[in-house]
C-alpha cells in the first residue's frame, strides 16, 4: 500500500492542531468535531455557558440540525448520570476510525499510476513528511497539503490533457512523484527542463518545480514559478496556480512570527504579505467561485483576516460560513475554528459594541461580555448595550438583542426589570431557546428576590410546558433548590413529587434530609438506588453524630436492599463498607468489627477502645458522605445545599482528644490515641482527621507525652517525628 497522509486545506483543518491555536478558551477539554464531544452547559443562553455552547444551540437551531446532547439514561429515577457539566467518561469513547475514504483514495492512485507506467512498489518504502526534519507548525501550516491525494490531483490533471504524450505524462508524473518523496529538484532538473518550450509539458515541470520552491520555503522563486502559470491556457495549472499565490503569501507572510517553542505571534505576521495573500485569495473566488479549491481558499481568507487582525471583517466571514454550513458535522468544525481563532482574541479584553455584518458574533461575544468579573460586575455597560442595538435591529435579530439586556439586568441585579419585561409563558414552542431562555430569567428572578412561593409555582408551570428532556431536567434542579430554600425539603421526595432526576435528590439527601426523611426513603423509597443513597448517608450521620443505638437498628434496612446496589456509578454509598471486620487495622491494636464496635459505644459512648477502632474503620475505609461525586453539574442547587459544616463528615482527630483527656482510658488506648492523632498530620502537616486543625505546638505536646508518659508503648517506640 502506498503510504499517505490527509489532505486538509481548510482553516479548521490548519488551527485546530497548531500551537498558535489552543483548544477552547471557555473549557478545553474537546473539540466540537469530535464524536465523543457533547454539549456540557445548560440547555439556555447564559453567559456561564461556554461560548461554543450558546453559539452552537443558536445555530443548530435554526438550521434544524440535532444537538450533541448527552442521552437521557433509561429511568432517570435510577440514575446520576444526567447532568449539565462535562462527563470524564466521554473521554473514554472511541472515535469511528476513517479508513474507507483512504482506501479509495490508494485505489485512485494505484489506477493512474497504472496508466502513467509507474510501478508503485519503488517508493512504498520511502517516507513523506515524517522525515522532512520540519517542525510542528510548518507540518500543519504549508505541510498540510503534503499529500498523495495532491499528488493525485495532479496526475488527473495529466491524464485529462489530450495535448501531452503518454512519454511526457510518465515523465512529468515519475519527478513528481520523486519530488514528493524527497528527491532533491536539482536532481530532477534535466528531466524537467527536457520539454518544449511553448508546450503545456513545460508547463507542468514548472508547476513541479513551484511545490518543490514552496515546500522548500523559497516563497519568492515559488511566487514566480506560479505568477507565470496563473495565465496558462490549460486549465488546471491556471486555476492551482492562482490558489498557490495565496497559499504562498500567505504562509510568507508568518515565517517570522513562529518562535523558538513554536509559539505563533499574530502581532509579528508581515502585513504586506498578508494583504497580497487576501488579493490573491479574492482573485480566486471571483474567477473560481465553485471552484476546487473554493471553500478551502473561503478558509484561507478567514486566516488572512485574522492574520491582519481585520476583526469585524473577520465576524463577517464566520456568519456567512455559518449560514452556508452544509452539514451538522461541517458547522461544528466551524464552530471549533471560531473558537480557535476569534473567541480567543476577546477572554481577557470582552467585545463591548457589535459587529455590523455579524448578529449571531456579536450576540454570542457580547454575552460573554456579561460574565461576572472579580469586582462581581459585567464588562459590558448599559450604554455600550444600548449603541450595539442598531446592529440587530437592522438584520432582523432583535430577540438577540433583547435577551442581551435581560442577561445585564441580571448581571446587575435588577430582577425587577425583568419581572416587569418577561411575562410567564403559557405555551412553549418545543424548539425556541429564546423562549425559553426568557423564561429561565424571570424565574432566577424570582429566586434572586426570595420569592420561593412564586418561584415554586412558576418552575411547576414551566415543567409541564416544556417538551424538552434537557430543558426539564434544568428545571428539575431549579425547583429542588426553590424547595430546599423555602425549607420544603420533604416535598421533593413526595410520592407526586415532579423531581424525578435521582442526581438531585441524591444531593439533597446527602446534604438537607433529617435522619426522619433519610430512614423513610431508606425503607420505603421509590427504588433500591434511592434507598441505598438515603441508607448509607444516614448510617455514617448515624456514626459522625453519634446516635449509636440508631445505627444498629438503621443497619437493618440493609437487608432489604436485595439485589444490592453495587458499581462504579455507585462506589460512593456502597453498603457494604458498613460490614467492616477490623482485620485492616494497625498491627498490634485489636479490633472487634464494626457492629460490635458500635454496640459497645451504644452502651458506653466514652469506651476508649471502642472510639479507637471507629477511628480506625474510619481511617482504613475514608468512609463519609460524599459531596464530590455527584456534585457537578446541578446549577443553582449545588448553592441551596451548600454547608459550612457539612453533615455526615468523620472527626477522628475528636475522638483521640477525647481519650486523651479521659481518665478511664487505659494506657494502650491512650498512647495508641496519641499515636493516632500525632500522625494526623503526616507528612503534611496538614490535619487529615478531619475536625478542627490544632497547632505545632500541641502536636508537640502530644508528642513529648507520648514519650514521656508511655515509653515502653509500642507507639511511643514506633514514632520519631511529629509534623
Amino acid at each position: 500500500m502506498i503510504r499517505k497522509t490527509p489532505l486538509a486545506l481548510t482553516l479548521c483543518a490548519l488551527l485546530t492542531s497548531t500551537p498558535q491555536a489552543l483548544a477552547s478558551f471557555d473549557m478545553s477539554d474537546c473539540q466540537w468535531s469530535d464524536a465523543r464531544c457533547l454539549l456540557k452547559g445548560d440547555p439556555t443562553l447564559t453567559p456561564g455557558n461556554d461560548s461554543r455552547d450558546n453559539l452552537l444551540r443558536l445555530l443548530s437551531e435554526e438550521k434544524s440540525y440535532a444537538l450533541p446532547v448527552q442521552a437521557m439514561p433509561s429511568d432517570i429515577t435510577r440514575s446520576r448520570d444526567f447532568y449539565f457539566a462535562y462527563h470524564p467518561q466521554w473521554d473514554a469513547v472511541a472515535l469511528p476510525p476513517a479508513t474507507t475514504p483512504a482506501k479509495n483514495e490508494d485505489e485512485t492512485l494505484t489506477r493512474q499510476m497504472a496508466g502513467l507506467k509507474i510501478d508503485p512498489a519503488q517508493f512504498t518504502s520511502s517516507g513523506t513528511t515524517d522525515s522532512l526534519g520540519t517542525s510542528d507548525y510548518d507540518r500543519e501550516d504549508r505541510f498540510v497539503s503534503y499529500t498523495l491525494d495532491a499528488v493525485s490531483q495532479f496526475n488527473a490533471a495529466l491524464l485529462a490533457d489530450t495535448t501531452l504524450t503518454p512519454e511526457q505524462r510518465h515523465s512529468l508524473a515519475l519527478a513528481r512523484m520523486k519530488q514528493f518523496y524527497g528527491t532533491d529538484i536539482k536532481a530532477l532538473t534535466e528531466t524537467l527542463n527536457a520539454f518544449p518550450a511553448d508546450s503545456n509539458a513545460m508547463l507542468f515541470s514548472r508547476y513541479i518545480t513551484g511545490v518543490a520552491h514552496f515546500y522548500g520555503g523559497d516563497y519568492d522563486a515559488a511566487t514566480q514559478d506560479f505568477t507565470l502559470l496563473q495565465g496558462s491556457k490549460q486549465p488546471w495549472l491556471a486555476e492551482t496556480a492562482q490558489y498557490m499565490l495565496m497559499r504562498t503569501a500567505l504562509n510568507k507572510s508568518s515565517q517570522n512570527s513562529v518562535g523558538q517553542y513554536g509559539d505563533f505571534d499574530v502581532t509579528r505576521v508581515n502585513r504586506e504579505d498578508a494583504l497580497l495573500a487576501q488579493k490573491e485569495a479574492q482573485a480566486y473566488l471571483q474567477h473560481w467561485p465553485e471552484g476546487r479549491y473554493a471553500d478551502s481558499a473561503r478558509g484561507m481568507l478567514r486566516r488572512i483576516n485574522w492574520y491582519l487582525q481585520a476583526w469585524p471583517q473577520l465576524a463577517g466571514l464566520y456568519e456567512q460560513a455559518f449560514r452556508h454550513a452544509a452539514n451538522a458535522q461541517e458547522m461544528r468544525e466551524q464552530v471549533t475554528e471560531y473558537d480557535n481563532v476569534f473567541g480567543r482574541q476577546f477572554l481577557e479584553q470582552p467585545v463591548s459594541e457589535p459587529f455590523p455584518d455579524a448578529p449571531l458574533v456579536s450576540y454570542v461575544e457580547l454575552l460573554r461580555s456579561l460574565r461576572l468579573n472579580s469586582s462581581n460586575k459585567p464588562a459590558l455597560t448599559q450604554e455600550q448595550l444600548d449603541a450595539s442595538k442598531p446592529v440587530f435591529e437592522k438584520s432582523g435579530k432583535l430577540p438577540l438583542w433583547q435577551d442581551l439586556q435581560l442577561n445585564l439586568w441580571q448581571a446587575t441585579g435588577n430582577g425587577d426589570a425583568i419581572l416587569q419585561a418577561v411575562k410567564p409563558a403559557k405555551t412553549l414552542p418545543p424548539h425556541d431557546i429564546l423562549a425559553f431562555s426568557e423564561q429561565v430569567l424571570y424565574g432566577d428572578a424570582l429566586m434572586g428576590k426570595k420569592q420561593w412561593s412564586a418561584a415554586k409555582t412558576f418552575w411547576q408551570q414551566l415543567l409541564k410546558l416544556s417538551q424538552d428532556n434537557e430543558q426539564q431536567q434544568y428545571v428539575q434542579a431549579k425547583l429542588a433548590a426553590t424547595l430546599v430554600y423555602n425549607g420544603d425539603v420533604a416535598e421533593i421526595f413526595a410520592p407526586d413529587s415532579a423531581i424525578t432526576n435521582l442526581r438531585f435528590r441524591s444531593r439533597v439527601l446527602k446534604t438537607q434530609a433529617s435522619p426522619e426523611l433519610l430512614r423513610q426513603q431508606a425503607s420505603a423509597g421509590p427504588n433500591a438506588e434511592e434507598r441505598t443513597i438515603a441508607l448509607h448517608t444516614l448510617l455514617i450521620r448515624d456514626l459522625t453524630e453519634n446516635r449509636f443505638g440508631d445505627w444498629l437498628n438503621d443497619k437493618k434496612l440493609i437487608s432489604g436492599i436485595t439485589p444490592p446496589v453495587i458499581g462504579e456509578a455507585f462506589d460512593d454509598v456502597n453498603l457494604s463498607t458498613f460490614a467492616w471486620n477490623g482485620d485492616d487495622k494497625q498491627a498490634g491494636y485489636v479490633c472487634r468489627n464494626l457492629e460490635d464496635t458500635v454496640t459497645v459505644l451504644s452502651n458506653n459512648a466514652e469506651d476508649a477502645h471502642a472510639l479507637n477502632c471507629l477511628g480506625e474503620f474510619f481511617r482504613n475505609t475514608q468512609t463519609r458522605v460524599d459531596l464530590w461525586k455527584d456534585g457537578a453539574g446541578n446549577d443553582v442547587l449545588e448553592a441551596a445545599i451548600n454547608r459550612k459544616q457539612p453533615w455526615g463528615q468523620y472527626d477522628r482527630q475528636s475522638y483521640y482528644q477525647q481519650i486523651m483527656s479521659s481518665s478511664k482510658a487505659e494506657p494502650e488506648d491512650k498512647s495508641y490515641a496519641l499515636y493516632r492523632a500525632i500522625l494526623c498530620y503526616a507528612p503534611s502537616g496538614a490535619n487529615e482527621c478531619g475536625g478542627e486543625e490544632v497547632d505545632k505546638r500541641q502536636r508537640k505536646s502530644w508528642f513529648t507525652q507520648l514519650k514521656t508518659e508511655y515509653p515502653g508503648s509500642p507507639w511511643a517506640q514506633k514514632l520519631k517525628y511529629y509534623w
